[in-house]
């Protein structure tokens, strides 16, 4: 008996440790509020178009990226900062990277997590310039 309550209790605490701090994404997406929202396809003509960045590819970050940190990311712009402006690993689940790499290999056909890992990425524009060099790399390859 002691030991089922105290497997609930260690499951109950990893949880709320693996989980996104729901008040700080609140917080962000509040911050985020004063800025214009973007639909996918203007958020690529925006910031996208002129950095020849695919339009697949920035579809793919808009949703992906917001489903996975919780953050309406037709208000994020290229220069915000992931850690200090949009507090990504807290926001996201711990397990974000792990998701990110399944749904890249799942949507374009390839696996990007030997690399991905080691990637020094700041912002949101390194996000997305090193997942399309990676989409444009592929493409090459094929």
């Amino acid at each position: 008996m002691w030991r089922r309550v105290s497997n609930l209790v260690n499951n109950l605490i990893t949880y709320k440790t693996l989980s996104p701090d729901m008040r700080l994404r609140r917080r962000v997406n509040q911050a985020l509020r004063q800025r214009p929202y973007l639909e996918a396809n203007q958020w690529f003509k925006m910031f996208w178009q002129d950095q020849d960045i695919s339009p697949v590819t920035a579809e793919f970050a808009y949703s992906r990226f917001a489903e996975y940190s919780g953050i309406q990311f037709g208000r994020v712009l290229p220069s915000d900062r992931l850690e200090e402006d949009l507090s990504w690993t807290e926001v996201c689940w711990f397990d974000w990277e792990f998701s990110f790499c399944e749904d890249v290999e799942a949507q374009f056909g390839f696996d990007i997590s030997d690399c991905f890992y080691d990637q020094m990425l700041h912002t949101v524009a390194d996000l997305v310039s090193f997942l399309d060099s990676q989409i444009q790399q592929q493409a090459c390859l094929r």
